[in-house]
């Protein structure tokens, strides 16, 4: 089997030390990636500079006006001509330096996924979820994280593709279900590891929040079929009222904030209205909540859901 071609994919703002940590590192691998494409998203930091004096190897985009992370990756990813995408933070990057012939070997063992994720090593040594760590098995999951994702690059804006007016967070689990209605899977493989530092500059939890709890509403509005996308959206906006409630006075005093976002954009949502299949929506959703247990069979009943309708 030949090794597919990769590109990395980092969007950022602002955060330029953390990029040239990142970049550093990307450098001692080997092979290396046949390109790095870097979205400076509204950069006041002197990133494009660093960029141009140290790291000319790289492919650089920018915006003048910071858009968010998902325009951005979107429009990387549909500039990208090699085979696969790996999605990284800019304060992430592989742990093993044989990383990008690895996840070609990857890609020709599991020809079903669509995209794969990997054990996600914050700054203390583990892993923020068990069930994603190096010592869980390989299994099929319901979304993965930008920091630590490979696409295959043919499949994205053919069969799936990021909502730019998202802006950021919750992406990727709405990427990931267009991939299961499509016929494809989405498998964590725990034998390859990325370090995510999850650098604190340009990160308010509470913000992401509010846009997670929103982006989820509108993804339930846009994939879900009649006439479950009522009740689904509505247990949606109540399980994230409850997390709110959980995390404290602030957090909760806050999510009418995202309640009146969220209705602002119902049309836009129509508009991009693309439901798919209950049977495979249903269970792209139980996905969510067991992933541990997830067997090869049972993801491949889900795809099959699509086929035969």
């Amino acid at each position: 089997m030949r090794r597919r071609t990769a590109t990395v994919v980092v969007a950022t703002h602002n955060r330029c030390e953390d990029l040239r940590h990142t970049l550093e590192q990307l450098r001692s691998l080997d092979p290396r990636p046949d390109e790095i494409l870097i979205f400076l998203d509204g950069c006041t930091d002197g990133s494009r500079e660093m960029l141009d004096a140290a790291f000319p190897e790289c492919t650089v985009v920018e915006n003048a006006i910071r858009a968010g992370s998902i325009p951005c990756r979107d429009r990387a990813f549909r500039q990208v001509t090699n085979d696969l995408i790996v999605s990284l933070d800019d304060d992430s990057y592989p742990v093993d330096t044989d990383f990008i012939a690895r996840i070609s070997d990857l890609v020709d063992r599991h020809p079903e996924a669509g995209a794969f994720t990997f054990p996600e090593i914050r700054n203390d040594g583990m892993s923020p979820d068990a069930n994603f760590s190096a010592a869980s098995p390989g299994h099929y999951i319901a979304a993965y994280p930008d920091c630590a994702g490979v696409m295959i690059r043919s499949l994205y804006g053919t069969v799936a593709a990021y909502l730019p007016f998202f802006s950021h967070t919750y992406e990727e689990p709405d990427y990931c279900v267009q991939l299961y209605a499509a016929g494809y899977a989405v498998w964590f493989e725990p034998s390859l590891k990325i370090r995510h530092h999850f650098a604190p500059r340009e990160r308010n939890m509470l913000a992401r929040h509010l846009l997670n709890a929103r982006n989820e509403f509108w993804s339930v509005l846009i994939r879900c079929p009649f006439p479950y996308v009522i009740p689904v959206a509505l247990f949606r906006v109540a399980r994230q009222f409850g997390f709110a409630c959980g995390m404290g006075w602030k957090w909760w005093s806050r999510e009418p904030k995202w309640w009146w976002s969220a209705l602002v954009g119902i049309p836009r949502c129509f508009a991009e209205r693309k439901p798919i299949p209950w049977k495979i929506y249903f269970a792209w959703m139980r996905l969510a909540r067991n992933p541990a247990v997830t067997t090869r069979e049972r993801a491949a009943a889900l795809m099959a859901g699509n086929r035969s309708t």
